[in-house]
C-alpha cells in the first residue's frame, strides 16, 4: 500500500538493478581477491584459468540471486523492515544461494576453488545488506491515509490490524457511518488490546466536504456480515448444483473488475455464483493433484523420515496425529499430520484453535509448524482424493458447526475440496480469523483455475521459506 517516488514499478526495478549489481560485484570481487590475495588451496589453478572461470556461471549466479530474493519476500513491497530481520534473512538467502551454486558447478564439471565460494558468500551478503539499508534510508515512502466506511466487528478488527501492522503503510484517520449503521465506530477493538483514538468524520453525506478538505487518500468500504446479500448466500447452503446466483449491478458493482457477466437483452447481470457442473476443471485439477502431489511426496520423503525419527525421541506418543475434519459437501474424513503437541492436548478442554505460541507444543513442534513439515503427511490425503493441493483448509466438526451458525456464507466453502494450502495460507497471518479466511476462500472459489493453483503453490514455497502465514 505504500506509495514511493516513481511508483511501485520504479521501486522494484531499482531493487532488481541493485541486486544484480550486488551479485556481479560479489562474483568478480571474490575472483579478484582469489587471484591477487594469497589464500590456501591456490595451487591447482593456473593463473590464466582463473579469470576465465570467473565468467563461467555468472548468469546462473544472477538469476538464482533474483529468484531466491523473490522467494524470501524481498520484492513484496517497499515497506521498511527491521535491520536485524533483513540481515538474518539475507544470511539464509546467501547460504542457500551458495549451496545451489556449488551443486551447479559440480554438475557442470567446473573446477572451482572453494575459497572463491566463501568469499562470494561474504561479499554478496555484505553488498545486499548495505544496499537494502541504504535504499530504506534514502527512500521514505508516503503513508496512505485511510477512512473506514461502515461499522461493526469487521471494521473494528480492520482498524486494529492497520494500527498493529504499521509496515503496510496505512494510517486510519477516521470513520464514516452509513445510513443503515448510524453512529461512529467504537474506539474499542475486538480481539486486540491496541488502543484507538480514531475520530468519527461524519456520514457518507459528508464525503464531498471531506474530499475538498483532503482528509484521506483511500476509502475502505466495510460490508456488514448481516447484510442481505450475505444472508441470501447463507440460506443457499446445500443448494442444487445447477442453481446460479446473478446480480443486477448498480454503478458501484459495475466498477468491480474481472467479473463474469451475463446479459438479459440489454441488461448486464454479474454472475455471483455459477452452477457447479462437471466441466473439465475438476478432472484437470485432480490430475494436477496426482502429478504434483506424487512428486512432492517423493521429494519430501527425507524430511518426513527425519520427523518420524525426531518426534518419538522428543516426546512420548505416536508419530502421526489423526483428526476428523470436514471436507467437500460436509463429508468427514481423517486428516493426517505429524504430531506437534503433547498427547491428549485437548483432553478436558475440547476443540481449541491453535495459537502462534501454543504452550502444548512439543520440542521441535513449533519449528515443524513454521516450516509446514507437520503438514507433509497430508500429501497422502491428496493422493487418496479426500483433499486437493489447493483449496480451503479443512476444519474440525465442532468449529464447523460454530462457524456455520455465526458466519453468513460459511457453508459455501464446502462446495470445494479442502486443500493442503490456499489463498489464506499464502496471504494471511497465523491467527487470522475464520471470517477473514472465508474471504480468501470465496475469492479463490470465484477465480479458481489451474494457473491460480500453480501460483498459490509457488507462493506457498515463499511462505515456508519466510515462516509466515497460517
Amino acid at each position: 500500500m505504500y506509495r514511493t517516488a516513481g511508483g511501485y514499478s520504479a521501486w522494484r526495478f531499482r531493487r532488481y538493478l541493485g541486486d544484480v549489481l550486488a551479485a556481479v560485484g560479489a562474483w568478480y570481487g571474490a575472483s579478484f581477491l582469489r587471484i591477487h590475495v594469497p589464500l590456501p588451496f591456490t595451487r591447482f589453478l593456473l593463473p590464466g584459468d582463473r579469470l576465465e572461470l570467473a565468467h563461467e556461471g555468472l548468469l546462473f549466479v544472477v538469476v538464482l540471486q533474483l529468484l531466491l530474493l523473490y522467494f524470501f519476500g524481498f520484492y513484496d513491497g517497499p515497506e521498511p523492515r527491521p535491520r536485524l530481520q533483513i540481515a538474518t534473512r539475507l544470511v539464509a538467502v546467501v547460504v542457500l544461494h551458495s549451496l545451489l551454486l556449488i551443486g551447479y558447478l559440480f554438475i557442470a564439471n567446473h573446477l572451482f576453488p572453494r575459497t572463491t565460494i566463501l568469499l562470494f558468500m561474504a561479499l554478496d551478503w555484505l553488498l545486499l545488506t548495505l544496499w537494502r539499508f541504504l535504499d530504506q534510508r534514502i527512500v521514505k515512502p508516503r503513508r496512505r491515509r485511510v477512512a473506514l466506511v461502515g461499522g461493526g466487528a469487521a471494521a473494528r478488527d480492520l482498524e486494529a490490524k492497520i494500527a498493529t501492522h504499521h509496515w503496510h503503510g496505512l494510517d486510519v484517520v477516521g470513520t464514516l457511518s452509513i445510513p443503515a449503521e448510524p453512529g461512529a465506530l467504537s474506539s474499542s477493538v475486538s480481539k486486540s488490546s491496541v488502543p484507538s483514538s480514531v475520530p468519527h468524520l461524519g456520514s457518507i453525506d459528508d464525503l464531498p466536504r471531506l474530499v475538498r478538505e483532503d482528509l484521506f487518500d483511500d476509502l475502505i468500504l466495510v460490508a456488514s456480515p448481516s447484510s442481505w446479500p450475505n444472508q441470501v448466500l447463507a440460506k443457499l447452503a446445500g443448494r442444487r448444483r445447477d442453481i446460479n446466483v446473478l446480480l443486477l449491478p448498480g454503478p458501484f458493482e459495475s466498477l468491480i473488475g474481472r467479473m463474469r457477466y451475463r446479459w438479459v437483452s440489454d441488461i448486464p447481470l454479474i454472475e455471483v455464483i455459477s452452477s457447479r457442473d462437471g466441466t473439465l476443471q475438476r478432472p484437470a485439477k485432480r490430475l494436477l493433484d496426482l502429478l504434483v502431489g506424487g512428486l512432492l511426496l517423493l521429494f519430501a520423503l527425507p524430511a518426513m523420515l527425519l520427523c518420524a525419527v525426531l518426534i518419538p525421541l522428543l516426546s512420548k506418543g505416536p508419530v502421526l496425529y489423526r483428526q476428523v475434519r470436514i471436507g467437500r459437501d460436509r463429508r468427514p474424513f481423517t486428516l493426517l499430520k505429524f504430531r506437534t503437541m503433547v498427547p491428549d492436548a485437548e483432553a478436558g478442554r475440547g476443540e481449541v484453535l491453535a495459537t502462534a505460541n501454543d504452550p502444548r507444543l512439543i520440542p521441535f513442534g513449533g519449528w515443524m509448524r513454521r516450516t509446514r513439515l507437520d503438514e507433509l503427511p497430508q500429501l497422502l490425503n491428496v493422493l487418496g482424493g479426500s483433499m486437493s493441493l489447493v483449496g480451503p483448509r479443512p476444519e474440525r466438526p465442532g468449529f464447523v458447526e460454530e462457524f456455520l451458525d455465526r458466519i453468513p456464507g460459511y457453508a459455501e466453502r464446502f462446495s470445494m475440496l479442502p486443500g493442503l494450502t490456499g489463498l489464506a495460507q499464502v496471504n494471511g497471518e497465523y491467527d487470522s480469523t475464520a471470517d477473514n479466511k472465508l474471504r480468501y476462500d470465496m475469492a479463490y472459489h470465484a477465480n479458481s483455475s489451474l494457473w491460480l493453483d500453480l501460483s498459490i503453490l509457488v507462493r506457498t514455497v515463499r511462505t515456508v521459506l519466510t515462516s509466515r502465514g497460517v
